[in-house]
């Protein structure tokens, strides 16, 4: 257990290298947790930061407890297993699964929240991971990946596939730092920075007025090599990368970033998507579907939202910035 918490904190800390320094008078505090299967570390300021930092984990708990798809007793939990019948979920869970269905749309199908038959038959995280699964199984499981099957009435929710079953890790996060932040704002904390192991949104800036400087990881790298450092205020950096989760069989490279349609890893020439956005749920679910989508569609996407910026890197090394992307 110690070993697989160190090789999660090691993840956490590369996939993102936050440069935070203490100003002035006042000095950050900084906490780490380990919740939806990574670790998290929360930063921020003020008297009272260690108590409002305390609070917003078990915040974490509660929002694993509703969303997880392997924790029994959760929402999630309980509309897979509810065998075709309808299951009552909490408001933010017809939330998420609202704004997972308007991705599935916007993507045709892409993103799709009823992949986790075909996400079960990969093992990304495990020691050693792998191996690839059989054509058989994936074939299998495809028949049941099919995002129109979620029928939402208020707050119930039914599968018409019994053996559909829903994984929302794609926006999880994303929507959870959001309302982490809200919470940190509430409880009178303006100078934060949220890190849900990759996923990092800024509650304004530092107490001395300066941003937060976060770098992206080169894909890849044995060092805490960097692409690209940007200074984020008030905003959210959310990357999608085939490094993060992966193994290599056969030297071919398997990732964890799944094409329903196909059944195996997408394999458009990207290794990695970030997203600079107001809110993280906007970067989680875009930093996905634009790497789903490939370098030229979802470029096209990003052009077309507005306050959105994004930053492909293809498999070459090259680098791709949308206009408002920070150079």
């Amino acid at each position: 257990m110690k070993k697989k918490w160190k090789h999660l904190l090691l993840l956490s800390l590369l996939l993102y290298i936050p440069c935070i320094a203490g100003c002035g008078s006042s000095e950050p505090v900084t906490k780490t947790g380990f919740y939806f299967n990574t670790v998290i570390t929360l930063t921020g300021y003020g008297s009272h930061a260690e108590e409002i930092i305390d609070e917003a984990f078990s915040l974490c708990d509660t929002y694993e407890r509703t969303f997880s798809r392997t924790l029994e007793g959760s929402d999630v939990w309980n509309i897979n297993h509810s065998a075709g019948r309808p299951v009552e979920v909490s408001d933010e869970t017809v939330f998420l699964l609202k704004t997972a269905l308007y991705y599935s749309e916007l993507t045709g199908g892409l993103i799709d929240p009823t992949i986790a038959p075909l996400s079960e038959l990969w093992n990304f995280s495990g020691d050693p991971a792998g191996p690839v699964p059989s054509s058989e199984d994936i074939e299998a499981a495809l028949v049941h990946i099919d995002y129109t099957c979620i029928k939402i009435d208020r707050n119930t929710v039914l599968l018409d596939d019994p053996e559909a079953q829903i994984d929302l890790g794609f926006i999880a996060k994303g929507y959870i730092a959001d309302q982490m932040k809200s919470f940190f704002l509430e409880k009178g904390m303006e100078h934060a920075l949220i890190n849900l192991g990759g996923n990092v949104l800024a509650v304004g800036s530092k107490p001395d007025g300066s941003a937060y400087k976060t770098g992206i990881r080169k894909p890849f790298s044995s060092r805490n090599e960097t692409v690209s450092i940007v200074a984020l205020e008030d905003r959210s950096l959310v990357t999608s990368g085939s490094y993060e989760r992966c193994f290599t069989q056969d030297d071919v490279l398997y990732h964890h970033i799944l094409n329903p349609t196909t059944g195996y890893p997408s394999d458009n020439g990207l290794t990695g998507v970030t997203i600079l956005s107001d809110t993280s749920l906007e970067g989680d679910a875009l930093s996905t579907s634009c790497f789903l989508l490939g370098p030229d569609r979802g470029f096209s996407l990003i052009e077309s939202l507005s306050d959105v910026e994004a930053l492909f890197i293809m498999e070459d090394g090259s680098i791709i910035k949308t206009d408002g992307f920070p150079q």
